[in-house]
């Protein structure tokens, strides 16, 4: 499984997943212990918004639902992000929670 590590905005590792295709990394990171905010939770704000610092190869932007706002290259809407299918087992990604 990829392991995603999410970061507090200033880049402290908050907690890592091995994450799934089953649902968005969001839910992923919440039921793992991590305050991932989350607000509309169908990507049409910028609550869950991450940079992703490392394997956005991994991921993909729109696994579990249509992006409805504008986001940099790097940002990824945690809500409705997440990994490739194709992804290797050994992927690592990292994401800074902008709101957090």
């Amino acid at each position: 499984m990829v392991k995603v590590t999410f970061k507090d905005n200033s880049g402290n590792p908050i907690t890592t997943i091995d994450a799934n295709n089953d649902e968005p990394l969001s839910t992923q990171g919440q039921a793992a212990g991590a305050a991932v905010p989350v607000a509309c939770g169908v990507g049409a704000c910028r609550m869950c918004v991450g940079k992703c610092t490392r394997g956005a190869e991994h991921l993909d932007q729109n696994a579990h639902g249509e992006k409805h706002i504008s986001t940099e290259e790097d940002e990824f809407l945690t809500c409705i992000c997440g990994v490739k299918e194709d992804a290797p087992d050994d992927a690592e990604v990292e994401i800074e929670l902008e709101n957090l």
